[in-house]
């Protein structure tokens, strides 16, 4: 089973998306990290007992990097997105089976502070794949910890992420094959979608997080 590392919450600015994840788990995130060789950077907030949210958006104070930003964040179309509700853009995934590589990009070493880890994005050039179902941000991104991970630094909380759910619509089954044929996934699950118009189509798929706090509440993150 592949292990669910974090999920990635992007916004248009930092400010936003710290506000809002803060009011919808009434809870504080960390402080802020940065990635200058991104041009971004986050906050983060523990989940569950291994698992994080990461809210990241892009950085104006730093400089472009000279490659595209990770997590689709350059794409005008999810900025767009973004500019009218902050949302789940993504997830990252840690595993020690080898032969998924071959769908990912040769990986690039990244640090923060005193964390350093190597991380892989999905490759166009698989058969397997395309600029959309990787646009979308339900295939995952890999990571290989070279240091101690943040998690353990992470204060702790009473937070339990039930599932992390994919919507798809009827057309978009095969994003569900090409998923499993990856493997399991730790705490992803499908979610079949029917009767979609055509103007909301474009919606899909999408991710959700189902999280519960200490009283047994369950927040909805889209």
């Amino acid at each position: 089973m592949h292990k669910l590392d974090h999920i990635v919450f992007a916004a248009s600015s930092l400010e936003e998306g710290t506000n809002f994840i803060e009011n919808k788990l009434n809870s504080k995130l960390s402080d802020v990290g940065y990635h200058d060789f991104m041009g971004t950077h986050n906050r983060v907030i523990k989940v569950d007992k291994s698992i994080y949210l990461e809210v990241i958006a892009i950085n104006p104070s730093s400089e472009a990097p000279k490659e595209d930003r990770w997590f689709n964040l350059d794409n005008p179309k999810l900025q767009q997105k973004l500019q009218n509700l902050p949302q789940i853009i993504g997830y990252v995934i840690e595993t020690d089976d080898k032969e998924i590589l071959k769908h990912f990009c040769a990986p690039l070493t990244a640090s923060r502070g005193d964390f350093k880890w190597n991380f892989a994005i999905p490759n166009l050039e698989s058969d397997f794949l395309n600029h959309k179902s990787i646009q979308s941000g339900i295939i995952p991104n890999l990571i290989n910890w070279k240091s101690n991970k943040p998690i353990f630094q992470m204060k702790d909380n009473d937070f339990n992420l039930n599932k992390f759910e994919i919507e798809i619509t009827n057309n978009q089954i095969h994003y569900k094959n090409f998923l499993n044929s990856l493997g399991t996934i730790e705490k992803i699950t499908f979610s079949l979608k029917d009767n979609i118009t055509q103007q909301r189509s474009y919606d899909y798929p999408r991710m959700k997080a189902s999280i519960k706090d200490n009283k047994a509440n369950k927040i909805i993150l889209l």
